[in-house]
This record gives structure tokens, sequence and C-alpha cells, in this order.
């Protein structure tokens, strides 16, 4: 127990250490940083090619479980909701680029827009201080919400935000807002 608490803590420090805080964080009801960078298919990924759908940027690591935990279920919301009303750019945070092929290849399946920040460039602009960093962004364009190193047990409350946006906005499926991303299923009785 005390062992891999250490080991959290030298992984928070380590990271702390590796990517530094900008003067300007990311705030809610403002818009972020525009430019993502390069998708893995080449493609140019601006947020402000998304205004009218909600965008999802999270930022993760392969060595991080909590990183490793979100993106299926992330993968899931966006098939579930639509590409073209919800949108995930998952944002590789300064890993090798053989370690971020081998993770492409294992999530090969997803539909999620992936982006690889080598250099850590793309962090520093968001002034991300811990993984999981996690931005959601509503029609407008502008930030919503802001996780930071969240974990396991705080999932769901963030798919209650994005439901909350969905259905604000009037973009949840099924026309059922109750149903929209794992809400209670209707049984039709």
């Amino acid at each position: 127990m005390i062992r891999h608490s250490l080991k959290a803590l030298l992984a928070a420090c380590l990271l702390a250490l590796a990517v530094p805080s900008l003067a300007n964080p990311i705030l809610v009801g403002e818009p972020p940083p525009d430019e993502l960078g390069n998708s893995t298919e080449g493609q140019r990924i601006l947020l402000s090619e998304g205004k009218g759908q909600l965008q999802i940027v999270s930022f993760w690591a392969t060595w991080c479980p909590p990183c490793r935990e979100e993106l299926p279920i992330l993968n899931a919301i966006q098939t579930q909701v639509g590409a073209d009303r919800l949108r995930v750019i998952a944002i590789n945070l300064e890993e090798p680029r053989r370690q971020f092929r081998r993770a492409m290849r294992a999530y090969k399946d997803f539909e999620l827009t992936f982006v690889h920040d080598k250099r850590g460039t793309i962090a520093r602009r968001y002034g991300v201080k811990g993984i999981p960093f996690m931005v959601i962004l509503d029609v407008d364009g502008t930030v919503a919400y802001t996780h930071t190193g969240y974990n396991e047990s705080e999932l769901p409350g963030i798919v209650d935000e994005i439901n909350g946006l969905l259905i604000k906005n009037k973009l949840y499926v099924d026309a059922a807002p109750d149903d929209a991303v794992g809400g209670p299923a209707q049984n039709g009785d």
C-alpha cells in the first residue's frame, strides 16, 4: 500500500516537472486555443471547425491507468451520440513515437481523433498540470467544464455533464432526454 502510494506520488511529481503550467489557464466560459496539431491521418485539427457540436479534448498517456479507462468510454459516447454531434480529440502527451504507434494499434477500432503531442506544445498552451486532463466544449466553442487528474469513480459525473450539454443543446440520441448517453433504459411500458 505504501509502495503504491509512493509510486503515485513520484509519478505526479515527475509529471508536474515535465509539464510546466501556463500563465493563462483554460477558463470556463472562454474559448480554448484553437489549433490542436495534426491527427494521425495528417489532418489539421481546429476546434473552430467543430462549432455546433460538443467537443471533448482529452490529454492522455499509455502509462496513466485512468486515461486508459477513459478512452473506451469516450469512444462509446462518441459512437452512441454520433461524431456529427460530439467529437472527441484524444491528445497523447509526450510519449515516444514508438509507444504512441503501439497505442494506435491497440485503439485501431476507435473512432476518436488522435493527436500525438510529442513535445508537449499543445499541453503547455492548455496549461495541463496533470493527466488525465479533459476540456469539454459547448456548441459555441467555449469551455463548459475542465477536469484534471480524475479517476474512474468520477467518470459517471463527467458523463452526466456531457448528457446535460447534449440535452441543453438538443443533441441527445433518440429524442428522449432520459435516454441520453448512459441514461436510464427505456423499456416502453
